[in-house]
């Protein structure tokens, strides 16, 4: 039986990845805004999860620091919350100081903001442990937007440019409703994209780097997927988090990243094209439908924290952000993702 799987990526440049299916929810009988659209296989639509399901996450780990006399170090670590068809019932933090709770102007993303002065430590302990409820029929009740030109704004690596309109145009020839544009863009990608951990580069998100060597992770397809949506004057966003698996407890070896496009009757549309790419028999059932299994840290790309930071915009928020004495440093971080499935 065919099942919705697990991709997820261990980020700083680790080849990491583990594919766990994810739980299955026979649905006899779906009514679904997608469904009219006529381009669901119900075989797979039936295996997907549909149902709500609740769990605790741990968003846990460490920060290796290399600051040396510094004056000053600033932490900013983000923050699940209420958005999309989740509902973030508990969150507890533990972080070494005082911290404040902010949150970013553009797309109202949660942070945790905290400084450290001298004596500075090695390392920096975080924990942040979640309970979470993700609903399908929540996230369609509350998937409509008032305003839509950010998501029709090209980011710093996210870009539209002469190659990205091209592809567009070429592939949506013909196509004269934004469900069915979108679904060539979704099938392009999965057939000029190779998912790839091995050549240097993959990760960042960087739409022209994705066309000039047509390989990269979860984050490569679907900055693509965004670039040609916009080119296609379809407002589509970025999402990143974790993807939880086909099991009751265990660890989640890294991020998972995927996309939404706008349609102007339906609303939001997730797709993710990485993992239709690694199972095609799925590509059906990974296009414009919502599924329970994910868990959401951040929207967007070119991230403004609260405080401000005095770096450029983050390119994905998903890790710790971290700068000393004002400069942003890669820091090394070590993580440790957790799951524990609860009964409804």
């Amino acid at each position: 039986m065919r099942r919705l799987g697990n991709g997820s990526d261990r980020g700083k440049g680790r080849d990491v990845s583990n594919r766990i299916t994810v739980v299955t929810a026979i649905f006899a009988s779906v009514v679904f805004a997608g469904a009219a659209i006529g381009l669901w296989n119900h075989r797979l639509c039936a295996e997907a999860p549909w149902l709500p399901q609740s769990f605790e996450v741990t968003y846990a780990g460490k920060i290796l620091l290399e600051a040396g006399d510094a004056k000053k170090v600033r932490v900013w670590i983000p923050l699940a919350s209420d958005h999309s068809g989740q509902k973030v019932l508990e969150r507890d933090i533990k972080l070494p100081r005082q911290f404040q709770t902010t949150k970013d102007p553009i797309y109202g993303n949660e942070i945790a903001y905290f400084e450290l002065k001298p004596p500075l430590p090695a390392s920096i302990d975080f924990s942040i442990q979640y309970v979470a409820e993700v609903s399908r029929d929540e996230f369609y009740r509350r998937n409509k937007e008032d305003t839509l030109e950010k998501y029709l704004t090209p980011s710093r690596l996210m870009i539209i440019n002469d190659d990205v309109v091209r592809r567009a145009r070429e592939s949506t020839k013909g196509q004269t409703n934004v469900i069915a544009k979108a679904r060539a863009i979704y099938e392009h990608v999965i057939a000029n994209v190779v998912y790839d951990k091995k050549t240097p580069g993959w990760g960042r998100g960087d739409t022209a780097r994705v066309c000039l060597l047509g390989r990269g992770n979860c984050t490569d397809f679907h900055s693509l997927f965004v670039s040609m949506s916009h080119a296609s004057h379809i407002p589509a966003r970025f999402k990143i988090g974790l993807m939880i698996p086909d099991q009751e407890e265990g660890n989640i070896p890294g991020y998972h990243c995927w996309a939404e496009f706008y349609e102007p009757r339906k609303g939001w549309q997730p797709v993710d094209v990485s993992e239709a790419w690694k199972d095609p028999e799925l590509q059906d059932a990974y296009f414009a439908n919502f599924s329970t299994n994910k868990f959401l840290i951040s929207v967007g790309r070119d991230i403004s924290l609260v405080p401000q930071q005095s770096g450029e915009p983050v390119n994905i928020l998903f890790y710790p952000y971290v700068e000393v004495d004002g400069q942003a440093v890669q820091a090394k971080i070590e993580t440790d993702f957790h799951f524990k499935k609860k009964e409804e």
